[in-house]
């Protein structure tokens, strides 16, 4: 850096010590474990309910399956297609409505997979015509799996940022310690119960298409799959941004829940004895 002084030039110099200092990160506690042991829980408690109630362990089954071929298809699609879709949408439109027709599609994506994938094979291979224990077991092992599978993930990394936090990134510590917040901690636990509530619902719509033929009950479980999935798109950049943003769609995802809830009790009422029939 040049500088004058007395009508010359003075060369200053600088000289640069580099001191090894440790990076401040905060401690990862055991309460960052409340989101996947929670997650864990719920899809326990939903199994040990359909044991005991004996809703049959082959349907409950045949639900996770559901699970994870229909969610594996939406991903087998998705992966190539959204991001150049996104990205058209973007530079053709302004970039609040790009965002909502795409979080829109990624709501109709799960009612494609999850809901119609799921109603063919049920329908072609006459698993579908089923009594009411078959279809909630169904539902359940199709909510339950997801909640398991989604546990893994926090619960694998905050085990191993308390057993050994030097092989843990600085931000990833970072971004485990928020889980200390029992606010934030328990935001997916109630988030997993209440979609199980939905995944039944939409399930059990499946089945009653199948029993009384009329296709209105597809399309209800349709609509209703897509606008969870369609705010949980749309809320995936609030969630991130602060606690209340959180608690705000975790609110719309527990009204979409407790309607699952009122909606299986419902239907439950009204199921007729399952009879082959052809919605038309």
């Amino acid at each position: 850096m040049l500088g004058v002084a007395g009508g010359g030039r003075v060369q200053a110099q600088y000289a640069l010590i580099w001191k090894p200092y440790p990076i401040e990160v905060p401690a990862v506690t055991l309460l960052a474990l409340l989101p996947g042991l929670g997650m864990l829980a719920v899809a326990l408690g939903f199994v040990l309910y359909a044991a005991t109630r004996r809703l049959g362990w082959r349907y409950l089954g045949l639900g996770a399956l559901a699970w994870v071929v229909t969610v594996a298809l939406k991903f087998a699609w998705a992966i190539p297609i959204n991001p150049p879709l996104e990205h058209a949408l973007s530079a053709v439109l302004p970039h609040w409505m790009s965002a909502r027709l795409f979080h829109l599609y990624a709501g109709t994506l799960t009612g494609i997979f999850e809901v119609g994938v799921t109603y063919l094979v049920l329908r072609r291979t006459r698993l579908g015509y089923a009594p009411w224990k078959s279809a909630l077991a169904f539902g359940m092992g199709f909510g339950a799996v997801e909640a398991a599978l989604l546990a893994l993930s926090p619960l694998l990394a905050v085990l191993t940022a308390l057993a050994s936090p030097n092989a843990v990134p600085p931000d990833m510590l970072s971004t485990l310690a928020q889980l200390n917040d029992v606010l934030r901690g328990l935001a997916p636990v109630w988030e997993r119960f209440f979609v199980v509530w939905a995944h039944i619902l939409a399930n059990v719509l499946v089945f009653h298409t199948l029993a009384v033929g009329r296709p209105r009950w597809f399309w209800l479980a349709f609509a209703y799959k897509t606008a969870l999935d369609t705010v949980a798109a749309a809320g995936q950049g609030v969630v991130t941004s602060s606690l209340a943003g959180m608690w705000t769609v975790e609110a719309f995802v527990g009204t979409f829940g407790a309607l699952g809830w009122l909606g299986t009790r419902w239907l439950q009422g009204r199921r007729p004895t399952p009879v082959e029939a052809t919605p038309g």
